[in-house]
């Protein structure tokens, strides 16, 4: 499993445990959203570029990002943090990035034409005055992530950045995933969470 983050300000450039269905050949994308669109701004880009992606219904997404935020709020309560409250935009930037590096075929901050996050997020309307992500890939549930991000200093300190307050979670499940060059085997599990403050 691999995990990485990335922590930006505008000034500085920077529950559920059952296995899912394999579909054969056809790539599945679970992203978590809360019933968002993607602004008329949108490029070709920050669209899932693949015409066979699913997204999860609104029930179930809101289930996998209570399951992620309980455990990581359980941390930020005990750090004397308030709670990380979901966005409907920064899940949308979360689930463009999520649905890009599972279809797309890598891992990184950046996606392939060289675009960060901060941009991401700008994108879909948020207006930020400092704005961070985690991404991590192979991990095949809410609680694996969570807890790999809380065991890495770097994603843990975006974590329980107080200053921080708002986020925005995804994944990304791709059956017939291959493996990204230096990887023996495929991640077939893409998930990002992006934080924010205004």
């Amino acid at each position: 499993m691999t995990t990485s983050l990335s922590l930006s300000r505008p000034s500085v450039r920077p529950r559920w445990r059952a296995a899912l269905p394999l579909p054969g050949a056809v790539a599945v994308v679970l992203a978590l959203v809360l019933g968002c669109v993607l602004p008329a701004s949108a490029t070709a880009r920050d669209l899932a570029p693949d015409e066979s992606v699913a997204s999860a219904t609104t029930a179930s997404a809101t289930a996998i990002a209570e399951e992620v935020l309980s455990i990581l709020n359980a941390a930020r309560r005990e750090a004397g943090c308030g709670p990380l409250r979901l966005n409907a935009r920064l899940m949308a930037a979360a689930r463009t990035h999520a649905t890009n590096m599972a279809t797309m075929d890598f891992f990184g901050h950046a996606n392939k034409d060289g675009s960060r996050f901060s941009t991401r997020v700008r994108k879909q309307g948020y207006k930020f005055r400092m704005v961070a992500e985690n991404i991590a890939a192979g991990q095949s549930s809410a609680r694996q992530v969570a807890h790999d991000w809380l065991g890495s200093p770097g994603h843990r300190k975006n974590i329980l950045n107080c200053k921080l307050r708002d986020t925005g979670v995804a994944v990304a499940y791709q059956a017939d995933d291959q493996p990204i060059m230096g990887n023996s085997q495929p991640f077939r599990f893409y998930w990002v969470q992006v934080f924010g403050t205004r």
